[in-house]
């Protein structure tokens, strides 16, 4: 028996690996015998554009989650996760990197990190933010920055028992082949980031 759908949306900007977040996702469901479905709705290949990803994990027939019904928001971006919080019920988490990309277009007032996370803040249960960006980097690669915050959310409860670590890791090695082990050791890592934050 499928449990009920559970709903989560990815966002960030491009080039930040939302997609490969997603599917990893939505593999670490199949590995666990949950159904998943994945819809990409924009942005797909605009390096620096908005990029908004659905996954819906369980019985869920319709691949978009409507405003007001996702259970778990996951952004790469703040400005991003801002923008699409009102994807967000009540009930819902919010797990986000601390990383602003201002807009290039010239004149536009970009809020204050302050004014975005209020704004975030206002749509969630929780909020869980974590620096993954600055991490990757210190790590040497930014781009496992996506699996960190994976890993945060996972141990944020985010995912309930639809996912868990151990289907991350082998959705990861499936996913990612020969740059498996670097994104594992991100997840934990990101995990070790959420420990730190909730305690704040």
């Amino acid at each position: 028996m499928q449990k009920d759908a559970l709903n989560i949306v990815v966002t960030g900007v491009g080039g930040q690996g939302q997609i490969t977040l997603a599917r990893v996702i939505a593999e670490a469901a199949l590995i666990r015998g949950i159904n998943a479905i994945v819809a990409e709705t924009h942005g797909l290949s605009q390096r620096g554009g908005t990029v908004i990803v659905h996954v819906r994990l369980g019985n869920a027939d319709a691949p978009l989650i409507p405003p007001g019904a996702a259970h778990v928001l996951l952004s790469m971006e703040l400005i991003e996760a801002a923008r699409y919080s009102h994807y967000l019920a009540r009930d819902s988490i919010a797990v986000v990197n601390d990383y602003l990309v201002p807009p290039p277009l010239p004149g536009i007032k970009v809020p204050s990190t302050d004014e975005l996370v209020s704004t975030i803040k206002e749509r969630a249960g929780s909020l869980v933010i974590i620096p993954a960006t600055q991490k990757a980097l210190e790590t040497g690669d930014v781009r496992v920055a996506n699996m960190m915050l994976l890993g945060a959310a996972i141990e944020a409860g985010a995912f309930r028992d639809y996912i868990d670590m151990s289907s991350a890791e082998k959705a990861i090695q499936s996913v990612l082949g020969k740059a498996a082990r670097q994104n594992i050791a991100a997840l934990h890592n990101g995990a070790e980031l959420a420990r730190k934050a909730i305690k704040q």
